[in-house]
């Protein structure tokens, strides 16, 4: 048999972490107050942000900032066609005469998107119950520090029942609470990466060389370019490794701004996304005109940075803006029973259901809904009650997390009665997870478990 080397094409569909790319991602999932607090630390690092009044002076500086983008469109032409937005829509935000003061705690808000999944889904009693025990046992960084075993004997009933609740507690907002360790936290929040590389989730066991540095290490057992586990190590900078602490924060007193505010029209409804609270960004003067006239290159190169990266906060904020705008509005359109009766007119919605409407990644629907509230005619809510309808009932799963979740299953088994592929079809399909028993046979043979008679009297390794 001969080998033969030669060069061959192969065309890969890839996403490119950008400073471009990672700024649009990070500013889409903050809530209002995040955002004017982000932009405020964008004007301590960047010379050429200033904040602007309104007025009609600003028309001419606008002309002024045109001349700007023509100037950077050079370096910005790459993202053209990820970065067209459309243009602001003039709307008033209405004025609150009072702020919302939310001195809720991670429990109570997680509690609040519980009892919209018991009116919605209509999950048992018992579910409910062990699903709100598991709550009130999580800290403050969102973690679940018991044992499924110590909370069973707690309970009373099997570590299935605890897994189900779990699985479900584990889908509520902000992303990656319920996690047992940092590891499965990071995990958790997989789906908000679009086309994340299939061996992110192997670099989960190399964290502590990450944050050593020792990137030439990780790359050598994931067979991978040192280019490449740095990118995926920006990725992982996206995510969050204590999701509730931000929610609970040493003085739980806070304010919440709504992001957005649903106001009744007639018989519809209209979304205005809140601006008003974000500070008006302009580029300043004295530095635009070095960048057109001085010839000193080193210094034309800094302001040329800064002027890209002024003109790309602007941008990030604008897709921001539109974003929300098209992801509640298609929300509107699906629960307008809702907004018209109450609760109980609540329907099953999935982000996927959404995404696939706005011809979007679902990563970007969640983002949407992370940590972000509107106000409507029946009060204020969190943007992830919308979707509470749906969980525990749907989720959308790859392989690689249903081979964890296999070895989890298995982990905790009792050796003397293992669970056959049946036992963890049935586990899978009660957490809302379709999948066969050919599936997890399958599965289980790829991952190097043996099966039931050959488990049987024998810990699991």
């Amino acid at each position: 048999m001969s080998s033969k080397q030669g060069l061959y094409l192969e065309q890969q569909n890839k996403l490119i972490m950008t400073p471009q790319v990672y700024q649009a991602i990070e500013i889409l999932q903050l809530s209002i107050l995040e955002l004017v607090s982000y932009v405020e630390n964008e004007f301590n690092e960047n010379p050429l942000l200033e904040a602007v009044e309104d007025s009609e002076e600003n028309a001419e500086e606008e002309k002024e900032d045109h001349k700007l983008d023509q100037i950077v469109d050079g370096v910005l032409n790459e993202e053209k066609d990820y970065w067209t937005a459309g243009a602001a829509v003039e709307t008033e935000f209405p004025e609150f005469n009072s702020p919302y003061l939310d001195n809720s705690s991670l429990q109570e808000y997680l509690m609040e998107q519980l009892r919209f999944i018991q009116h919605s889904s209509k999950i048992s009693d018992e579910l409910f119950h062990t699903a709100e025990y598991l709550i009130g046992n999580l800290d403050n960084n969102g973690y679940l520090a018991s044992a499924i075993d110590e909370l069973a004997d707690s309970l009373k009933i099997s570590k299935n029942d605890i897994s189900k609740a779990l699985s479900i507690v584990q889908q509520l907002d902000p992303p990656g609470v319920g996690a047992r360790n940092l590891k499965e936290c990071l995990a958790l929040q997989f789906f908000l990466i679009p086309n994340h590389p299939p061996q992110l989730e192997d670099i989960l066991d190399y964290l502590d060389d990450l944050a050593s540095g020792h990137y030439k290490k990780i790359s050598t057992a994931l067979k991978v370019s040192v280019k490449e586990v740095r990118e995926m190590g920006e990725w992982l900078r996206l995510l969050d490794p204590k999701p509730g602490s931000r929610i609970s924060k040493d003085n739980p007193l806070k304010y919440i701004v709504p992001d957005a505010v649903i106001k009744k029209v007639g018989e519809d409804y209209l979304i205005l996304v809140n601006e008003r609270d974000v500070p008006k960004i302009s580029i300043n003067d004295t530095y635009r005109k070095l960048l057109l006239e001085n010839e000193d290159e080193e210094l034309r190169k800094y302001v040329r940075k800064k002027v890209t990266s002024a003109v790309n906060l602007l941008k990030s904020i604008e897709l921001r803006r539109v974003t929300i705008q098209e992801v509640l509005e298609a929300i509107v359109k699906r629960q307008k029973d809702f907004l018209d009766e109450g609760v109980t007119a609540l329907k099953p919605l999935t982000m996927k259901e959404i995404a696939e409407e706005l011809n979007i990644h679902e990563s970007t629907v969640s983002r949407v809904a992370a940590n972000k509230y509107v106000q409507t005619p029946r009060g204020l809510y969190s943007v992830k009650c919308f979707f509470a309808g749906s969980i525990g009932r749907e989720q959308e799963v790859t392989p690689e997390k249903i081979k964890e979740d296999i070895k989890k299953h298995i982990a905790q088994e009792n050796s003397n009665k293992p669970l056959s592929d049946k036992d963890l079809t049935d586990i899978f399909q009660q957490a809302g997870i379709e999948i066969s028993r050919r599936t997890i046979a399958k599965y289980r043979d790829e991952l190097g478990i043996p099966p039931t008679t050959l488990r049987r009297g024998k810990p699991t390794k």
